[in-house]
């Protein structure tokens, strides 16, 4: 195995990280072409991922629960630089007994807006994690923020894998959604650039591999969370089916995540008559608290 392990102090305690890489073919067939050959092809990449064992792992008996957090648009996993992703996020966690699992992304960035190769890589460090250390095969899955929308993508291209979900303030809608009457802006509308980095937008007609700077729907099925396993009821309103049970945590002054969005997206799962939890912070705004932390240890605790 090609791993880096590295120590940090994390809750004023020192505990090691795993880094590896791990190879998947990110080749898209976006062409639509009925000409007769193989337009199936393997487009090899690389990517970096980090692994958290908790003190009470063991090589033997019993299998250590899994969790796969996935960090937001602005992290990374990145062994030179000291960058944890997903995992800086519940500590608690892993405290608590699970392992917990991150990957950078399908791009150097890490900021793959949830696409296909972002959730293609991320099963492929699943699989090496649970392959070489003694870890679940069903997993809990975990985002904050645009990892949020990761999460959404992962659990409903994997169902079958795993047991719940949990997001922070998740990123859900791709597109601008108009909830009565309220505009909740969504990532295709984040065309600010900063320090000369492509904007939110540029990278989704990148990582999505838009024809042109339109947006185009049929690039993000099954990959746009809002739309996924969903419909318009007889009302005109939008029903979405998640494949598992889910719980958000949401502030009510966040500016970056409309929790506008967020509601409606858990009351778009209750009418499906689906199970969701919903708690929304009176005066939080884009950030992890430790009512999110503790909640999500005692809301996974429920599935193992």
């Amino acid at each position: 195995m090609n791993e880096i392990r590295k120590t940090y102090v994390v809750n004023e305690k020192e505990r090691e990280y795993i880094f590896f890489k791990v190879k998947f073919n990110r080749f898209r067939d976006v062409s639509g072409s009925i000409a007769h050959e193989v337009l199936d092809k393997e487009e090899w990449s690389e990517t970096e991922a980090v692994l958290c064992l908790p003190e009470s792992y063991t090589e033997d008996g019993e299998e250590t629960q899994l969790v796969l957090s996935f960090h937001g648009a602005g992290g990374r996993v990145c062994s030179e630089d000291d960058k944890i992703g997903g995992v800086a996020y519940v500590p608690k966690l892993y405290e608590a007994g699970y392992a917990v699992l991150d990957i950078c992304g399908a791009e150097p960035h890490g900021l793959t807006m949830g696409c296909p190769e972002h959730i293609f890589a991320a099963y492929k460090a699943y699989r090496y994690a649970i392959k070489h250390y003694n870890l679940s095969e069903k997993v809990l899955v975990m985002g904050a923020s645009m990892g949020g929308h990761v999460t959404m993508n992962f659990i409903n291209t994997y169902p079958s894998i795993v047991l719940a979900a949990g997001m922070f303030y998740p990123r859900l809608n791709m597109d601008g959604v108009t909830v009565n009457g309220h505009y909740c802006i969504g990532t295709w509308d984040k065309t600010t650039r900063k320090d000369g980095n492509p904007s939110t937008k540029d990278r989704i007609v990148e990582v999505y591999r838009f024809p042109s700077e339109e947006w185009c729907e049929e690039r993000t099925v099954g990959f746009n969370p809002w739309r996924v396993r969903s419909f318009i009821n007889q009302e005109g309103k939008r029903v979405v089916i998640p494949p598992c049970p889910i719980k958000i945590w949401q502030g009510t002054v966040d500016t970056t995540v409309d929790p506008v969005m967020v509601q409606e997206f858990v009351d778009s799962v209750k009418r499906a008559g689906c199970y969701i939890e919903f708690h929304m912070i009176e005066g939080i705004a884009h950030k992890t608290t430790n009512v999110m932390r503790d909640e999500l240890v005692m809301w996974f605790n429920r599935f193992i």
